[in-house]
C-alpha cells in the first residue's frame, strides 16, 4: 500500500510530514473526502412509538432514582461496614468506613437521583 492512501486529510489541518514552517517533506496527497467524516442518521427512520418511549423514559426513572436512593443512604447504615463481605478484611473495612468513601458514594447516588429527575423532566414525546 503506498502512502498517499494511507493520508487522510481535514480541511485546515497540517499534514504529518508537514513540519512547524508549512513545508511538506515529500507527496502528500491533498484531496479532502467527499463525505464528512461524522455521519449522522438516515431522516426516514421512523421513531418509535410513543408508548415504547414513555415506557423507556418510565423505566429509565425508576431505575436511576432506586440506585440513587440505595447509594445515598446505605453508607450511612451500620450494614455498610459490618456485613460479611468485608468482615475478614480490616483495612477494606476501614478504608469502606472512613468519610471520603461514604461521602464519595453518596455523591453518586445523589447524581443518580439528578439524572433520573432530570429525564423525567426534559422527556419529550418524539413524533
Amino acid at each position: 500500500m503506498d502512502r498517499e492512501a494511507k493520508v487522510l486529510n481535514f480541511p485546515g489541518a497540517t499534514s504529518p510530514d508537514e513540519d512547524l514552517t508549512g513545508k511538506t517533506e515529500g507527496p502528500v496527497a491533498t484531496e479532502t473526502p467527499a463525505s464528512n467524516a461524522l455521519v449522522s442518521p438516515a431522516q426516514s427512520e421512523a421513531p418509535p412509538p410513543v408508548w415504547m418511549q414513555r415506557l423507556a423514559i418510565i423505566s429509565t426513572v425508576i431505575i436511576c432514582c432506586w440506585i440513587g436512593f440505595i447509594l445515598a443512604a446505605l453508607p450511612w447504615l451500620p450494614q455498610w461496614t459490618e456485613n460479611s463481605l468485608i468482615s475478614d478484611f480490616p483495612n477494606v473495612r476501614w478504608l469502606v468506613g472512613t468519610g471520603f468513601v461514604r461521602g464519595l458514594v453518596t455523591g453518586i447516588g445523589v447524581l443518580d437521583l439528578w439524572i433520573g429527575i432530570s429525564e423525567a423532566v426534559h422527556y419529550r414525546d418524539r413524533h
